[in-house]
């Protein structure tokens, strides 16, 4: 990996590739060379909450690219590359697997300057997250429990180590 990434890591900056838009209930998947391809739709009734994707550059603890959750109003596409900042981060339990997945927001939308921690987020919103990442694989084997909250700094270390 380049310094340059490596330095944008530990100040907690990345950037994410879009693989589900926001409101989706369809889950794509990014092949290694880019190619977008269908993998399936969720089951349940809930569309994902932000625009969710992967971190260039960073593997999570299941082998894959590091997920993210950007939490912008308005969706985009599969495939477009967003420049984010960190807040913090989800751990789930995945089956017998523990997983990390950051919540981010973009570099440049006014309307997250405010966001510079998971505490920043209304507490509503968390239990709605909650609530998401417990239910979006209901139909699917295996199941998801949220295990906790990971603050920004946190959340930077499992991006850095990922890196």
């Amino acid at each position: 990996m380049s310094n340059d990434r490596m330095a944008r890591h530990r100040d907690g900056r990345c950037d994410v590739v879009v693989e589900i838009p926001r409101g989706s209930r369809n889950k794509y998947e990014a092949s290694d060379d880019g190619t977008i391809w269908f993998d399936r739709r969720l089951g349940g009734p809930a569309g994902f909450p932000g625009e969710y994707g992967y971190i260039v550059g960073a593997d999570g603890e299941d082998g894959d690219a590091l997920d993210a959750l950007v939490l912008i109003d308005e969706p985009t596409f599969p495939g477009v590359h967003v420049p984010v900042r960190v807040i913090g981060g989800y751990l789930l339990q995945v089956g017998d697997i523990e997983e990390t997945k950051l919540l981010v927001v973009p570099e440049r939308d006014h309307h997250s300057d405010h966001l510079s921690d998971v505490s920043d987020l209304p507490s509503a919103f968390l239990e709605e997250l909650d609530a998401f990442f417990t239910a979006y694989r209901m139909l699917e084997s295996p199941e998801v429990k949220v295990l906790d909250h990971l603050d920004r700094s946190t959340a930077v270390e499992t991006l850095v180590s990922g890196s």
